[in-house]
């Protein structure tokens, strides 16, 4: 069995960094991504988006001529997307939705 003793100014220092790198993480996060934002987060290019993801029911809200997109929103539109993909049918520039018949 280990004694490890450390000194209370020790263990305040870390769990004060601690926090703040844990606070600088949240405040970082954003509600919003922008076009930008979202082509880098994804990976894929601005056409990409607009001709697979929002033509096929991405969710986005418009500020002007600036378009935003929620990054919950985003994610659990491509889980839903990715989730009815097949080894060989995985393109996501094939992708398009089923139409509901009516």
């Amino acid at each position: 069995m280990f004694n490890v003793q450390i000194d209370e100014i020790t263990v305040n220092t870390m769990l004060e960094k601690a926090i703040n790198e844990k606070v600088e993480e949240l405040a970082s996060l954003k509600y919003f991504m922008t076009y930008q934002e979202l082509a880098e987060y994804l990976n894929i290019s601005k056409p990409v988006i607009e001709d697979r993801l929002i033509k096929n029911g991405l969710r986005y809200y418009k500020v002007g001529s600036k378009y935003l997109f929620k990054k919950e929103e985003v994610n659990q539109f491509l889980d839903d997307m990715t989730a009815s993909m097949t080894a060989t049918n995985n393109d996501l520039k094939l992708f398009t939705k089923l139409q509901a018949r009516i």
